[in-house]
């Protein structure tokens, strides 16, 4: 993941996206739900800490499946370490959603 703040390269951090058969949806996003200790309804009430949901069900949040990092392993969600996600969601708490795109590619 690359983040961006007005334009200049803040932050690279490797994500996990969705495995086979569960892709991570490609396009530009904004926010629409921010929720720091989220549980998902879907997924056997798996945590999800500092989600950003950005499009249906999917979202940017925490993992504490560290050693995944870097290759895909969700059901969709982008996974972040979770001082990353930490990070991520106090920068789109402060920018505002309306000002936070999310672009991801294939």
């Amino acid at each position: 993941m690359h983040v961006y703040i007005d334009g200049e390269l803040a932050y690279v951090w490797p994500v996990s996206t969705g495995r086979w058969g569960y892709n991570t949806p490609a396009g530009s996003y904004r926010p629409y739900v921010l929720r720091r200790f989220h549980r998902s309804s879907k997924y056997d009430d798996a945590p999800m800490p500092y989600s950003i949901f950005f499009r249906g069900g999917y979202a940017i949040h925490g993992t504490g499946a560290v050693r995944r990092l870097g290759m895909p392993a969700s059901h969709g969600c982008i996974r972040l370490h979770m001082s990353n996600a930490r990070e991520l969601y106090e920068l789109v708490s402060y920018y505002g959603k309306s000002d936070t795109r999310i672009v991801i590619r294939p």
